[in-house]
C-alpha cells in the first residue's frame, strides 16, 4: 500500500491497461485451446432446445405403429388406397354382421371366435397379395440397383436427378419404379428430415427386404445430407448378385408339398359334397341347412376357410422366399 503512494495517477493508469491486456491476453489464450470443447458444448445446447420440438413434430405427424403398417400396406396393394379408418370400419361391419348371424345358434363366445376369424380373411387376403408384390419387387433389385448406379454416376451423384431419369427410363421393374416415384414425389415436395424419413420406411416397408431398407436408408441420406452413397450402391449390388446365386441354389428344392396344400383342401371339400349328395341321397337343401344353419357345420365350415387361407399364406411365406441378402 506504500508502494502506491509513491505512483502518480498517469503510472496507475498504465499499469491498469497493462494488465487489463495480459489478462485478456490469457483469455484468448485459453478460448483458443478449449475452442473445440466449447463448439461441442454449444452444439449440445443447441441441440437440447430442438429436440422437444422435433418430438413434438414427429409426435402430430406419425400415426401410431399398428395404423402406420396398416397404412403402409393398403398404400402397396391397393391401386387406390382406402384410409386405414375405412379399413378398420370395413372390419368392424364384418365382426357385426357374422357375430349376428352366429349367436342365434352358437355360444357368445363361439360366436365371437368366428366373427373374429372372418375378419381376419381381409387382412389376410391383403397381407398374401403384399407378400407376392414383395417376391415381385425383391427380383427386381439387381436391376434397380445397377440402374440407379449408373444414373447416379451420370447425374454428377445428384440423387434427385438419379431417381427421375430411373423411373422415366427403366423397363421391367414396375413395381419398384411405383415406389421410387412415390419417394421422389415426396424428396421433391418437402424438407422436412420426418417426412423423408416417412418416404424412405414406405419404400422400405413395400419392398420388404434388407436391401431396400438399406437403399432406402441411403437415399434418405443422400437427399438430407448430400453425401456420396456411390460406393454402398455397389456394395448392395454385389451382395444382391452373391444372392442371386444362393437363390438358384435353393430352386432346386421341390416344392410339391405347397401344390398339395393348395389344391388338396378344395377337391377334399368338393369331394365331400359329392359323397353327400350322391351316395348318402341327401337332398342339396338338406346339405345346405346342415352346413349353414346348424352349429357344427357353420363352424366346421368357417374354420376350414380360416385355416386354408392361413396356409395358403404360411406356404407363400415358407417357399416362395424373396431375393435378398
Amino acid at each position: 500500500m506504500n508502494f502506491l503512494k509513491h505512483i502518480n495517477f498517469d503510472d496507475y493508469v498504465m499499469i491498469s491497461v497493462i494488465s487489463a491486456l495480459i489478462s485478456m491476453l490469457l483469455l484468448v489464450g485459453i478460448l483458443l485451446l478449449l475452442r473445440g470443447q466449447i463448439r461441442q458444448l454449444t452444439s449440445v445446447i443447441k441441440a437440447s432446445k430442438r429436440l422437444p420440438k422435433l418430438r413434438r413434430a414427429s409426435s402430430a405427424v406419425t400415426p401410431n405403429r399398428l395404423i402406420g403398417s396398416l397404412s403402409f400396406m393398403l398404400r402397396s396393394v391397393m391401386k387406390n388406397p382406402i384410409s386405414p379408418t375405412a379399413f378398420l370400419a370395413i372390419e368392424i361391419v364384418i365382426f357385426f354382421i357374422v357375430f349376428t348371424a352366429s349367436a342365434s345358434n352358437l355360444s357368445i363366445r363361439l360366436s365371437m371366435a368366428i366373427a373374429m376369424s372372418f375378419c381376419a380373411i381381409p387382412w389376410l387376403f391383403l397381407r398374401l397379395k403384399l407378400e407376392r408384390i414383395r417376391r415381385k419387387g425383391s427380383f427386381e433389385g439387381e436391376t434397380l440397383v445397377s440402374a440407379l448406379l449408373t444414373q447416379y454416376w451420370v447425374s454428377g451423384t445428384n440423387i434427385f436427378d438419379t431417381i427421375e431419369k430411373v423411373v422415366e427410363t427403366s423397363k421391367g421393374i414396375s413395381i419398384s419404379t411405383k415406389l421410387l416415384s412415390s419417394f421422389l414425389i415426396t424428396l421433391r415436395s418437402t424438407g422436412s428430415r420426418i417426412r423423408i424419413k416417412e418416404a424412405a420406411d414406405a419404400f422400405a416397408y413395400g419392398i420388404g427386404t434388407n436391401w431396400g431398407r438399406m437403399l432406402a436408408w441411403n437415399i434418405q441420406n443422400a437427399a438430407i445430407t448430400g453425401c456420396d452413397i456411390g460406393l454402398a450402391l455397389e456394395d448392395i449390388l454385389i451382395q444382391l448378385r452373391e444372392a442371386r446365386a444362393l437363390h438358384e441354389e435353393r430352386k432346386r428344392i421341390n416344392n410339391e408339398s405347397a401344390k398339395l396344400s393348395f389344391y388338396l383342401v378344395p377337391l377334399i371339400y368338393a369331394g365331400s359334397v359329392v359323397v353327400c349328395l350322391g351316395m348318402l341321397g341327401m337332398s342339396p337343401a338338406k346339405f345346405m341347412k346342415n352346413q349353414f344353419m346348424t352349429a357344427e357345420g357353420f363352424v366346421l365350415f368357417s374354420f376350414t376357410i380360416f385355416l386354408f387361407l392361413l396356409n395358403i399364406v404360411l406356404v407363400e411365406t415358407v417357399t416362395n422366399r424373396k431375393l435378398d441378402f
